[in-house]
């Protein structure tokens, strides 16, 4: 069995360090990854067996050093036939209601055959008496060759592999040992990562405010969602087109960044533009509020305009949200448009990538008991275009509209000023003909008689 090496051991694994000294800088050897899951009697190396199509990743065993650094043996079937390597985990080290789960990047180390040796970055063993280690998921980049596709605009970015574990070291008589329980955690079955983009009025370039969300389906029934906390990265995406030079893309670094959101929290956003709409809504939502509430319409009434901003979901945003049952809406980013001023047919935009979404934690009540679990779910980025979209209509009031006809006759007597006395003369001629063609008819009659 394949966690029996796990809770047999009866010691820390440590593993050994030796010092190098190379090119006036200090570096460090560590030992084989065979060597230290050895130093167990119950280790038997050949109950991991190589499995050519089986990609999967197990973790078989943590261990701390005395450098306070932390370790992850983990067996992985295909061992280097497809190059595949571990990139991420998540760990919290508290328990129970305090968990509190973060992603960290993994180092690899060495590697034999099936079994890898894998160093916790940027992690330091706390000096707690008894330590704990709890992990919902451990993570791989995701393989075109071997790695379904999800079929719209959103792309996986790390596959994940569920542990739902939690280990703990520490000290009995004297002597340290490390122990290992399952842990119950709740499984993301369906998701969609997008953003839906809200305009900030009208100024001299366009602007907006761009609200992400992910969408999605669990294991286990949830009836009231009270807390999540998700992970993203984001990274500034410059983008600009030149005539006779063409499009050119810049993209910063990645940053890793955590949202914690609850159901009471609220979010609004006004835009600083003429007829700026100003936006509201939940951090978490149900699929139903969330769509019922991105169908927006905002009139605005000026001295002589009317605008009316209409918003409302894309045909393929409802598509990807039908049958998920939970939103949550995790930030907030800018995005600016500069068109052409010039003529030199120029433009430019700048926008943030959101993107490696994974849900760490929910808590949530269900036939009135609360849990609070690790999360199962995979990295996913979302598609460039927003997941709604814009109309924006103008259109003169009826102050305008009079405003309008005053302006028009304004113009009118302004340009016919030089022909003004001619036409006066013609209108005079024009209703003045009738009575002179009477009065000489008259003239006539009485010549006439004469």
């Amino acid at each position: 069995m394949l966690f029996a090496f796990v809770l047999g051991i009866s010691a820390v694994i440590t593993a050994a360090q030796v010092p190098v000294i190379a090119k006036a800088e200090s570096t460090v050897t560590y030992t084989n990854v065979l060597e230290d899951l050895q130093r167990d009697s119950s280790f038997s190396k050949e109950n991991y067996s190589e499995k050519a199509t089986d990609y999967s990743l197990q973790i078989i065993q943590l261990a701390e050093s005395s450098d306070k650094e932390l370790f992850v043996y983990v067996y992985q079937p295909s061992g280097q036939l497809k190059g595949l390597v571990a990139s991420s985990i998540n760990i919290s080290t508290t328990t129970n209601d305090a968990i509190s789960y973060h992603n960290y990047k993994l180092e690899l180390l060495n590697a034999d055959g099936v079994f890898f040796k894998y160093k916790v970055s940027d992690f330091a063993v706390k000096d707690d008496a008894v330590r704990y280690y709890a992990i919902t998921s451990i993570y791989r980049k995701w393989d075109k060759t071997i790695d379904p596709a999800t079929g719209n605009d959103n792309t996986v970015t790390e596959v994940n592999y569920n542990v739902s574990k939690q280990y703990a070291f520490g000290t009995i008589n004297g002597k340290p040992y490390v122990n290992c329980v399952d842990i119950d955690t709740i499984v993301v079955t369906d998701k969609f990562v997008g953003f839906v983009r809200y305009e900030n009025g009208f100024t001299l370039y366009n602007s907006a405010c761009d609200s992400h969300f992910v969408a999605f389906n669990t294991d286990k029934p949830i009836d009231k969602l009270l807390e999540a906390d998700v992970y993203y990265t984001t990274q500034s995406y410059n983008w600009n087109w030149t005539a006779f030079i063409g499009e050119k893309e810049t993209f910063g670094k990645k940053q890793d960044n955590y949202s914690y959101l609850k159901y009471t929290d609220k979010v609004e956003h006004t835009g600083e533009g003429w007829f700026a709409g100003t936006y509201k809504w939940d951090r978490i939502q149900t699929v139903d509020d969330f769509i019922s509430g991105e169908n927006r319409e905002n009139i605005f009434h000026g001295a002589v305009l009317d605008v009316k901003v209409s918003t409302k979901l894309t045909d393929s945003a409802l598509n990807e949200l039908k049958g998920k049952k939970w939103v949550l809406r995790f930030t907030e980013t800018a995005y600016s448009f500069t068109p052409d001023y010039t003529g030199t047919g120029s433009q430019y935009s700048s926008s943030t990538v959101v993107g490696d979404v994974t849900i760490l934690r929910l808590k949530f009540e269900t036939d009135g008991i609360t849990y609070n679990l690790g999360t199962i779910d995979n990295k996913q980025t979302g598609g460039k275009d927003p997941s709604n979209k814009t109309d924006i209509d103008v259109s003169l009031n009826d102050t305008g509209k009079k405003l309008a006809a005053l302006i028009m006759l304004i113009l009118a007597i302004v340009l016919l000023a030089p022909v003004l006395p001619y036409i006066f003369k013609a209108v005079v001629w024009f209703v003045t003909l009738p009575i002179n063609g009477i009065a000489a008819l008259i003239k006539a009659i009485k010549r006439k008689r004469q």
